[in-house]
């Protein structure tokens, strides 16, 4: 009679377990057909060839992107490599990537950088705030660059346990940024499950040297963020959406 029940207890659970994977596929479409486009004004960037996590562009041009992010569950061209923060400017006919050479006693093979946001200070001062992922941790890193050597000079890092598993990040002012959370385990076996059970448990904080709080909470991950103009307002942009009805 045991055994009965537990293989009863066994088959809803896998049933349920089984229809949480399927809802789960739908919520991000996974079963949609992709058709083939053939871009027009479109070329591969040399250099780039282990992908771009994020970009930033200062009004200027000049354009910051990180590459060769390590993420569980995720592939990566590079695994050996530490990752990169490349400058564009685009207002080159064709623009190419640089890597920018990075001094200060930063510990650049470590480097794993996910979101970047740039900061300018009153004095035009351009400062570059970066996720980084050493060991797989999360810390933001905040660099000042050098535009005439087109380089990167490393100033501080920062750390939090309430910065886990940070996805990005928008600078509002000198210390002072909002920042996603896009998965609540840092085991990459439990995220899994963490996304098919959509347990919306990730959130988006605001981070400053006075004060550090959770702003908004209830998110299934979330990821990329931007502010107004007038920083009144944020908006974050979640991985995993719901279908409709």
């Amino acid at each position: 009679m045991g055994k009965l029940v537990a293989l009863v207890l066994l088959g809803v659970g896998l049933s349920l377990v089984g229809e949480m994977f399927l809802a789960f596929r739908e919520r991000v479409n996974a079963s949609r057909e992709v058709e083939p486009v053939e871009p027009e004004n479109c070329h591969l960037i040399e250099e780039l060839e282990s992908g771009s996590e994020d970009i930033d562009i200062l009004p200027s041009g000049l354009a910051f992107i990180s590459s060769g992010l390590k993420y569980p569950g995720m592939p990566n061209f590079a695994p050996d490599e530490p990752g990169k923060i490349f400058l564009m400017d685009l207002n080159e006919q064709n623009p190419r990537a640089q890597a920018l050479e990075i001094s200060g006693g930063f510990d650049k093979e470590l480097f794993n950088p996910h979101g970047i946001s740039i900061f300018i200070d009153k004095d035009n001062t351009v400062y570059l705030y970066v996720v980084n992922h050493p060991h797989m941790k999360s810390t933001v890193e905040i660099f000042k660059f050098e535009e005439q050597q087109r380089s990167l000079v490393y100033l501080k890092t920062i750390k939090h346990e309430l910065l886990k598993s940070v996805n990005d990040i928008v600078v509002l002012g000198p210390e002072q940024f909002y920042a996603t959370r896009d998965h609540y385990f840092t085991n990459s076996f439990l995220s899994f499950f963490e996304m098919i059970l959509d347990l919306r448990w990730t959130y988006v904080l605001f981070y400053s040297p006075r004060e550090v709080k959770v702003v908004a909470k209830g998110f299934c991950s979330a990821n990329g963020i931007t502010v107004s103009a007038d920083q009144k307002y944020f908006a974050s942009r979640m991985f995993c959406l719901r279908s409709p009805g």
